[in-house]
């Protein structure tokens, strides 16, 4: 009887093993094959369909799968997938030529998607009751979240180095400096957002400087949860968008400006809210009994 247990278990983690590995090699072939397919169309019609993509995709395999964590090993591969196609195309000229020739447009797309297809499972496992908030799912949320989250994290700090560091070269001619909010990059960008021109990456420059630091603002929140020190996490940005604008016009390797600043800041909040709402909606939905859905896996 012991002999027929351990060998029916064996073959049903060969069988997961399988299902997951396939989901994996879905994800790498899917997502780089729709960015690609996206170019057909205009912005932000492109960022659009590669959302709605995103959000189909999970979906189907979710509840194919009813498992988090099969969801996550999607949305991994996608990442990884993107990032290799993309060094291989610009390695010809060492790591610092893929560095320099970063595409922030294609990276504003590829997180889109890989943003899409978490919201869904965010909010599956958010709003999720009777058979969907049974233990056998809620147990594949927290390995999900946190493999797909590692590998997003590694990634988007790389990209905010290459952001702030890596693409900086000194500029020709004097600083520039605006301190008047809403005469600078909003200036610029919200007359073609609100006209609906969005041509030559304007709806990407506008939302990625808006969004840039929401990611982190979010990941922060999850981690400093002391409600006693709170109010200082609301400070991280604004020091750290003050250091990169002053630093900017103190080096002479980039537009300094104010609404820069204020938009990166909206940003980080913006991670910090969405965070806070979340746990505080499951604490309703639970009636208190469940706080939070972002614990780590035991």
């Amino acid at each position: 009887m012991a002999q027929k247990t351990r060998t029916k278990n064996s073959r049903n983690n060969t069988t997961w093993t399988a299902g997951a590995s396939f989901v994996f090699v879905v994800g790498m072939f899917a997502h780089p094959a729709l960015i690609e397919l996206s170019e057909q169309f205009f912005s932000p019609l492109q960022e659009v369909f590669l959302l709605l993509c995103s959000v189909a995709l999970t979906l189907l395999m979710f509840f194919l799968s009813k498992s988090h964590f099969i969801c996550s090993l999607m949305q991994s591969g996608g990442l990884l997938a993107n990032t290799a196609v993309f060094v291989l195309l610009h390695s010809h000229g060492g790591m610092k030529a893929v560095l320099t020739s970063m595409d922030y447009e294609w990276c504003f797309r590829v997180i889109l998607m890989w943003c899409g297809g978490v919201a869904v499972t965010l909010l599956i496992r958010l709003l999720a009751h009777k058979k969907w908030n049974a233990s056998h799912i809620r147990k594949t949320f927290s390995k999900g979240f946190l493999c797909s989250s590692i590998i997003f994290f590694i990634l988007y700090i790389i990209l905010l180095l290459d952001l702030f560091i890596f693409q900086r070269s000194e500029l020709l001619g004097d600083r520039s400096l605006n301190l008047i909010p809403f005469s600078g990059a909003w200036a610029v960008y919200w007359p073609h957002i609100k006209a609906g021109h969005f041509t030559n990456g304007i709806f990407v420059q506008f939302f990625g400087n808006l969004l840039i630091f929401t990611p982190l603002g979010f990941y922060l929140a999850l981690w400093w949860r002391k409600k006693k020190y709170r109010p200082v996490l609301y400070l991280i940005p604004v020091v750290l968008a003050a250091v990169i604008e002053g630093a900017q016009y103190a080096f002479n390797i980039g537009k300094s400006d104010v609404d820069d600043l204020w938009m990166n800041v909206l940003g980080f909040w913006i991670g910090i809210w969405i965070c806070t709402i979340m746990d505080a909606l499951r604490k309703k939905i639970t009636k208190g009994k469940e706080k939070t859905i972002f614990t780590l896996p035991k």
